[in-house]
């Protein structure tokens, strides 16, 4: 992990409420870039974040997991001057 996705990560993990988040949470912490649907697809498809938890009929991240799998996710774009 580069040293921008380094700084990417922990400033993702300090919006994460709890050790393990839902996807209406983790939408939340995104910033709503990644809605609940989308995540609900990327796991079905394997491309999601690396580990799941199940919680009765919700499905949620550990927190860490989701930080990482977001901030690798994450592209700048370039700007235009």
């Amino acid at each position: 992990m580069s040293t921008d996705n380094t700084t990417t990560f922990e400033k993702i993990l300090k919006r994460c409420p709890a050790p393990f988040i839902s996807r209406e949470v983790a939408e939340h912490v995104s910033g709503g870039l990644v809605k609940v649907k989308t995540y609900a697809n990327l796991d079905s498809q394997g491309l999601g974040p690396a580990d799941r938890v199940r919680c009765g009929r919700k499905v949620g991240y550990p927190a860490e997991s989701f930080a990482r799998w977001l901030a690798n996710r994450l592209q700048p774009i370039d700007k235009q001057e």
